[in-house]
């Protein structure tokens, strides 16, 4: 990768009025090695790298652009760029990408975590069986090395998403165990945090406190409900199945789950799909169009902080996958669903998936 030493001497000498002819007379060399530095043709020698530095009022971590630690909004904007590769060019230049990024930060076991879950997000752009797996094989490497972080939070997501690709590999055993990794207690400190803060006086870490535990039991709520339904689905037992699927949309209403982008998604294809195990064309591609009401929901995280159930708290971070890759996965959820092979020639169901195809961004 590409020093930035070039474009940041240029910044920092323009910042302080200095010519070319001023910077290269001070310093001793030719106005051409000046020129060739920022143009990023050439670097500096070594020992030009203090004297540049003193001379623009920077150091020399500041003239190569030296960054100890990635923030979490960094992390994001490199794992959106590796993203957008992926989607609009090819699979080999975004893991080429991805892996100069990860080389040129190989302590960071935050960027190792996103990356992975870049890297499972986008095995439909792998064009083949062989290269989907080994791009979920460099994933799972990835986030078997995040979960070696101190940070605890790190560490259990890291197992936490570990746990879901195995589970997608069909490796449910190594899922288990990696599940396992994470600290279980039968007591939820949260539960007694919440009432402490408010009884000294401290109502905001109280509230915050109190609004990560409807977050987290709403959630789990949400997953134990999806899995009854499935149970039920699998059992034929279809009323079941939609008590289960709309009691989890009601939960989503009731506490603004559904204010989350694709909250609701897997809950309207779940209804869709049990409408169409029944053959009820009509049921069906009701609850089609309400899963791609729920596909067409804008990014906004804004939004999701103006809830009083959540404004005081961090909430997941937004995908870094583009909008129109979404609405494809979205368009492939339902196109190449044979539960629904039975609509293809219905006039209503090419509708809806050409509302997913050509939604804008």
């Amino acid at each position: 990768m590409e020093l930035s030493i070039g474009k940041n001497i240029q910044n920092k000498r323009k910042t302080m009025g200095l010519t070319q002819e001023q910077l290269a007379a001070t310093l001793g060399v030719s106005i051409a090695a000046v020129s060739k530095w920022e143009t990023g043709s050439a670097y500096p020698d070594i020992t030009l790298l203090a004297p540049i530095a003193r001379l623009l009022g920077s150091t020399v971590d500041g003239l190569l652009g030296f960054v100890p630690q990635l923030s979490e909004d960094q992390i994001m904007d490199i794992c959106g760029k590796c993203a957008k590769e992926f989607e609009t060019a090819s699979c080999e230049s975004a893991l080429t990408l991805s892996e100069q990024y990860l080389k040129e930060y190989p302590n960071s076991p935050l960027l190792k975590l996103r990356m992975g879950s870049v890297f499972m997000m986008h095995t439909p752009c792998a064009g083949t069986e062989d290269a989907a797996f080994k791009l979920l094989e460099r994933a799972a490497a990835l986030m078997q090395e995040a979960a070696g972080s101190e940070d605890i939070q790190i560490q259990e997501a890291a197992w936490h998403s570990l746990s879901a690709l195995l589970t997608q590999q069909k490796r449910y055993e190594d899922a288990l165990k990696a599940l396992e990794k994470i600290h279980h207690s039968v007591i939820e400190p949260n539960q007694m945090k919440v009432s402490v803060y408010f009884a000294m006086g401290d109502y905001e870490k109280s509230k915050q406190t109190a609004q990560y535990l409807l977050a987290s039991h709403t959630a789990a709520c949400d997953i134990a409900l999806g899995t009854l339904a499935k149970i039920a689905k699998r059992e034929k037992d279809y009323p079941l199945a939609l008590q289960m699927e709309n009691l989890s949309l009601q939960l989503s209403e009731m506490f603004e789950r559904n204010k989350f982008y694709g909250q609701d998604l897997n809950h309207y294809l779940m209804i869709a799909e049990l409408y169409a195990e029944q053959e009820k064309t009509e049921e069906t591609l009701d609850a089609l169009h309400d899963f791609v009401k729920c596909a067409q929901m804008p990014y906004d995280s804004e939004t999701v902080k103006t809830s009083p159930f959540y404004d005081s708290i961090e909430m997941a971070s937004i995908s870094t996958s583009s909008k129109s890759y979404l609405n494809n996965c979205a368009c492939q959820m339902i196109g190449e669903n044979p539960s629904f092979f039975f609509l293809k020639e219905n006039p209503e169901f090419l509708v809806i998936l050409d509302e997913l195809k050509h939604h804008p961004e």
